[in-house]
């Protein structure tokens, strides 16, 4: 059950907003049909909820609201339909409001709730996972490997003579660098891998369920793609990152962190502006 759940998060993570506000409006449709059928002695009304809330989790506010219209409009029209006594126009345009106003009350709640945990777990400036959150995932995708022998792999990316920039530049030069790189990295990973800034100018990639074999291909487009943006921006910046694939997990976090650290830092020590690739054990 705990597998399937995880398809379905992995599923509409990978879907655009559209494609989320499409999927919530045949999931209230699909609660509609039987609530005509049935007739109102049966309550279907909470389940209206569930396309709201996955829609406004995954497609935003807005998208929520848009949902929130249609739940209300196809439980009206089923009521209509469903020969409930009432001779007033005006009774099913209250019945809508009311309910619209409800489902909305859900959405901004949901909204709110959805931005707090954000901030709780985003970068302020970058917007990818702080080090926290980081943490958390990597701990879950460690335990996932014991248990079902799959491979992952972690990269540090370090942005070498990052402290010129500010130096030479400014800190708000230093601040624009930062998200070009958080950008590229977001822009370019998996729904399902994590990224993370870990403070500085240090960033970690997780993919998990991949071995070296699909992690080298991918880092080093990685690599080029920020030395591209770098160059592009006329930064003069490099960058050192150390990638290891763990075939059996760690038996710590803090052993993971160990590991992949001492692979960026013989990056370093070897004249930096490189990938370098490792396997545990």
């Amino acid at each position: 059950m705990r597998q399937f759940i995880v398809k379905i998060v992995q599923f509409l993570g990978r879907r655009s907003r559209r494609s989320i506000v499409i999927i919530g409006a045949v999931l209230a449709l699909c609660v509609g049909i039987p609530y005509y059928f049935v007739g109102p002695g049966i309550g279907f009304s909470i389940f209206y909820l569930l396309p709201i809330a996955l829609t406004t989790w995954y497609a935003g506010r807005w998208a929520g609201i848009v949902i929130s219209g249609v739940s209300s409009a196809i439980w009206v029209a089923a009521d209509a339909l469903s020969a409930i006594p009432s001779s007033k126009p005006s009774m099913w345009l209250w019945n809508f409001v009311v309910r619209m106003s409800l489902f909305v009350i859900n959405v901004l709640l949901l909204d709110a709730f959805k931005r707090e945990k954000s901030s709780a777990r985003e970068d302020y400036l970058t917007g990818l996972g702080n080090r926290r959150h980081f943490f958390e995932l990597a701990e879950g995708e460690i335990k996932r490997s014991e248990r079902y022998g799959h491979p992952f792999t972690l990269a540090y990316i370090d942005v070498d003579e990052f402290k010129s920039i500010n130096d030479r530049f400014g800190h708000a030069a230093g601040d624009d660098l930062l998200k070009s790189i958080s950008q590229s990295i977001k822009s370019n990973a998996r729904a399902t891998d994590i990224t993370a800034r870990l403070g500085g100018d240090e960033f970690a990639v997780l993919l998990p369920e991949s071995g070296q074999e699909a992690a080298e291909p991918f880092f080093n487009k990685l690599y080029q793609i920020l030395s591209d943006v770098a160059r592009q921006n006329s930064w003069p910046v490099t960058f050192s990152i150390g990638v290891v694939t763990f075939e059996v997990p760690p038996d710590s976090i803090d052993e993971m962190i160990r590991i992949v650290d001492e692979v960026m830092y013989v990056v370093k020590g070897s004249g930096k502006n490189l990938v370098r690739y490792e396997t545990f054990p």
